[in-house]
């Protein structure tokens, strides 16, 4: 990959109880930040997103946890869930945060696709590259690769 992006795949990690953070980092490489929050002012940084093009929405009310059960969404929920015990963050339910990490797959894939150098096949040909585009996008729609 020719980018200059930080090699993916990315991923929203952080931490939701005590002093909360939210980032967007590697998922190898000792998870590497690609997008952190600052704070600014006498009030907490978090990302925003509009997920259902309402308005902006506090990623602390979209967050998924590490542990627990996988359909709490947010921090309020999350602590009157009793099964999720660690507030780790393992995501952010939001179209546009999926997307947001899922870029460089979907960047390396598209290279692969136009780089291709099969000869006269196509790079449709190749189940290797096929594969790789469809997990890159599933992870970008939120659906298991």
């Amino acid at each position: 990959m020719t980018g200059k992006w930080t090699p993916g795949p990315w991923g929203w990690f952080g931490y939701a109880g005590g002093i909360p953070e939210v980032y967007l980092a590697t998922t190898h490489s000792g998870r590497r930040y690609v997008m952190g929050f600052k704070r600014w002012g006498m009030k907490g940084a978090q990302p925003q997103f509009q997920p259902e093009g309402r308005g902006l929405v506090d990623a602390s009310k979209l967050l998924q946890f590490e542990v627990g059960d996988r359909s709490v969404r947010g921090v309020e929920e999350a602590r009157k869930n009793g099964s999720v015990y660690r507030l780790d963050i393992r995501g952010i339910d939001c179209p546009d945060a999926r997307l947001i990490s899922a870029s460089p797959d979907l960047a390396e894939a598209l290279d692969e696709i136009m780089n291709y150098q099969g000869g006269a096949d196509s790079a449709l040909d190749d189940p290797y590259i096929v594969e790789r585009a469809r997990a890159a996008l599933a992870k970008a729609k939120g659906e298991p690769a």
